[in-house]
């Protein structure tokens, strides 16, 4: 299969023997925005790394046939570790950058998380729409990016709450601005060097104000290392991104 091939998303329920049909959205981007017709040929995955080469059969107004010429499981650069991406939630849209280049980046999850300086308010169904918002975006940068595996977005969570979510053997890093904690480049060699094939590694990261003294407590007492990434100040949005770089750069993984 070729990586110049548009690729799409494919829902297990869209599929029937060697059909694909596409509805909704994914039809509406098809026909209006790629201008794509019958015999051109697409890449449609399901998110959970199967793929398929799928060619346009006959389209609808909001409907496209695809018959499936060729299916099976991705090989896809996923990392070898699950990273974990606990961020606080940042306001307007650097919550939705961060979920886009942390996908881009190999993010295999993010738990977003409700801090004492989070700058951010809703009802539950508010924050489900957020919630669903998020999944979107990860799931668009996936397809450009070619990840077959979308990164999971998982509901909100107080911060209390995210730092009981790491299992046995997991590795946890909480990355902090204080000049009192060591380096990435001297911490992360010996924290990440005893990780197994299973284990996972969480990364969490503060909002615009920092997390509180009392919850980088919480965090330490849950078994969080602080790291430090170096002396320049980096914005919200950019602090996440580099804290994964930086965790990928130490596992070989960049």
């Amino acid at each position: 299969m070729e990586s110049r091939h548009n690729r799409i998303f494919v829902p297990a329920d869209a599929v029937r023997e060697n059909e694909a049909a596409i509805v909704g959205a994914e039809a509406h981007h098809i026909l209006h925005v790629l201008r794509l017709g019958p015999g051109d040929d697409l890449i449609g995955t399901n998110g959970q790394g199967n793929e398929s080469l799928l060619k346009i059969e006959r389209v609808g107004p909001q409907t496209v046939i695809c018959r499936i010429v060729e299916s099976r499981v991705a090989v896809c650069p996923e990392t070898k570790n699950r990273i974990v991406l606990m961020q606080s939630c940042l306001s307007s849209g650097k919550m939705d950058q961060v979920i886009d280049k942390g996908t881009q980046l190999g993010v295999a999850r993010f738990v977003p998380v409700v801090s004492e300086k989070s700058k951010f308010q809703g009802d539950e169904a508010r924050l489900g729409k957020k919630v669903e918002r998020w999944s979107r975006i990860a799931r668009a940068s996936s397809l450009q990016c070619g990840r077959a595996f979308f990164p999971e977005v998982s509901s909100i969570v107080p911060l209390t709450e995210a730092v009981a979510l790491p299992q046995k053997g997991d590795k946890m890093l909480l990355f902090s601005p204080s000049g009192d904690v060591g380096t990435a480049g001297v911490v992360l060699p010996d924290v990440l060097s005893s990780l197994n094939e299973t284990s996972g590694v969480y990364v969490m990261i503060g909002p615009e104000s920092g997390l509180s003294e009392v919850e980088e407590r919480v965090a330490l007492r849950y078994g969080f290392v602080p790291v430090r990434m170096g002396s320049r100040v980096l914005r919200a949005e950019t602090a996440p991104v580099v804290a994964v770089a930086l965790v990928l750069s130490h596992l070989g993984e960049l």
